[in-house]
């Protein structure tokens, strides 16, 4: 698969973050079914997606903190993944593609600032020449696009070409599980454990057991 039209592919989808209304479709678990459906391998991009889903779950961005982008990462995790498979084994591919994954939030984290900082700009700007609305808002697009292009290309571009080293950590799809389950596990505990509302907790996993129990 062409490295840029995968990178224009994903600025489009990272576009779904704020910029065109949140619609989901930039959610982790749907890019890794879009992404694994390009590859051919619809179920382990919904795996991958699903994975990173749960890594993130506990990153709001709530006031005005910016949490590591989680979005970035699902979309990084899955395309490098079956990138680096056309040349490594799955055990490398999935290592290599979880930390790309991991940096590229952090990485995508941080150029959300710089966009938001450069939006207060576009608002500050408009505020004096309201004329310029369409221009503004096209230039906000603008920067929202190009904040994942640029960050998606040279990521795409290195897993298309990196042969991982045998000595490499490999991880299996298994490990990759546990650990996502457990930090899916711990984000659940920090978001929904709360004393004024573990009884509807309670409550719902008791209905949820008998549900599937009958």
């Amino acid at each position: 698969m062409n490295v840029l039209l995968l990178s224009l592919l994903g600025a489009v989808i990272i576009l779904d973050k704020y910029a065109l209304g949140e619609f989901g479709i930039s959610q982790p678990i749907v890019t890794g079914a879009i992404i694994g459906a390009i590859f051919g391998d619809i179920w382990f991009g919904i795996f991958l997606g699903a994975m990173v889903q749960l890594v993130f779950l506990g990153g709001l961005p709530i006031g005005r903190d910016i949490p590591p982008d989680g979005q970035a990462a699902g979309i990084i995790t899955a395309t490098s993944y079956f990138l680096l498979r056309g040349s490594n084994i799955m055990a490398h591919s999935l290592g290599v593609a979880a930390v790309l994954g991991l940096i590229g939030g952090v990485v995508g984290g941080f150029f959300d600032v710089i966009a938001r900082r450069f939006n207060e700009k576009l608002h500050t700007h408009f505020l004096v020449h309201e004329e310029w609305l369409y221009v503004c808002h096209a230039a906000g697009l603008a920067t929202a696009f190009l904040r994942g292009f640029v960050l998606f290309l040279p990521v795409f571009a290195f897993s298309s070409v990196f042969v991982i080293p045998g000595i490499f950590p490999q991880i299996t799809k298994e490990t990759l599980t546990i650990i996502g389950m457990s930090l899916g596990l711990a984000n659940s505990f920090y978001l929904f454990v709360k004393m004024k509302t573990v009884v509807y907790l309670l409550i719902g996993g008791v209905c949820g057991l008998a549900l599937a129990v009958l």
